[in-house]
């Protein structure tokens, strides 16, 4: 058992005053009064926030490959150690920490700033998030299988690969599937 325990701020943070109302905002009264939770990344907003000034100075074009979804998300927070999930306060140190994106308010960032000044280019547009299954069907990961299965000496090898391309783009959206925007 573990001697750390999460608990909640006794009142409002000073980042929460600052960064709650911005990811509530464009919410509807009905999904707003759902939340129980709310995470949210300073730090993940402030790098779209420059990826974005970079891309209206420069041109260009950025792409987010993660473990998330269109939030907004509530106790992601997940440690993993030997391939397992486990208690993130228990032995601090030994197992690594993730939490999923919330693609949603990184579509904000883009969606409702205003261009910087001496910006070369438009603005930036967001596309996305679009499933683990829709970006690799769109990179093409079906003739990508089957060049690979040309390749293999057994049927064995051949069936392996195409059962774990079929687990990739099953479209099942269990917890472990990536998405991009």
């Amino acid at each position: 058992e573990s001697a750390l325990e999460m608990v909640l701020s006794p009142g409002m943070t000073p980042a929460g005053v600052l960064m709650i109302p911005r990811r509530l905002r464009g919410m509807s009264d009905e999904q707003k009064d759902s939340l129980r939770q709310l995470e949210i990344s300073p730090r993940a907003l402030a790098i779209w926030e420059r990826i974005a000034v970079r891309i209206e100075h420069h041109g260009g074009a950025a792409i987010a490959v993660d473990y998330g979804e269109e939030g907004p998300l509530g106790d992601t927070l997940v440690a993993i150690k030997d391939h397992q999930f486990c208690d993130p306060l228990r032995d601090p140190g030994s197992a690594d920490l993730s939490a999923y994106v919330d693609f949603g308010a990184m579509r904000q960032v883009i969606e409702s700033r205003v261009p910087s000044a001496g910006a070369r280019f438009d603005g930036v547009e967001c596309f996305g998030p679009v499933t683990q299954q829709a970006i690799l069907m769109d990179l093409g990961i079906g003739s990508r299988l089957q060049a690979l299965v040309d390749k293999c000496r057994t049927q064995e090898e051949a069936d392996k690969l195409i059962v774990g391309c079929t687990r990739l783009v099953s479209g099942d959206d269990a917890p472990g599937d990536l998405s991009a925007t």
